[in-house]
């Protein structure tokens, strides 16, 4: 029994036609995961910097940056630096697009916590008994 011959022109022509298909019904406007952004909010912001070089590589950092005007339905943001940039005038609005913006990871510092013994480096033994022999005689 022989196999029916395609040529590879249709295979290709069904494939790519498929996979067409597959990526519009999977691409949409806004992100699921975009968060709203209020005035006030600081946030981190990426921002290209330059080239390095006479390479096509650019230098991007996260910088900080201080939330002027509400999300809108455009994608953007008004933001104000906090450092001194731009350059020209450090205090002036600039707009991002909100995917280059991210809330800054603030670390939880738990000011109850009891403070860490001290450590021993760099000190003598007899310094150390010292330092003890007068907090005993203060307390």
């Amino acid at each position: 029994m022989a196999v029916p011959r395609t040529s590879p022109r249709d295979v290709d022509y069904h494939r790519s036609s498929k996979l067409a298909v597959e990526a519009k019904a999977r691409v949409s406007k806004k992100p699921s995961g975009s968060l709203a952004y209020k005035k006030g909010d600081v946030v981190s912001v990426r921002t290209p910097l330059g080239k390095l070089g006479p390479t096509t590589l650019r230098l991007v950092m996260w910088l900080g940056a201080i939330v002027v005007s509400d999300t809108t339905d455009d994608g953007h943001l008004d933001v104000i630096y906090s450092g001194d940039f731009p350059r020209d005038d450090p205090f002036r609005a600039v707009r991002v697009a909100t995917k280059d913006v991210k809330f800054h990871a603030t670390a939880a510092v738990d000011s109850a916590a009891p403070r860490g013994r001290p450590t021993t480096a760099g000190k003598s033994l007899r310094l150390l008994k010292s330092l003890a022999k007068e907090t005993r005689t203060n307390s």
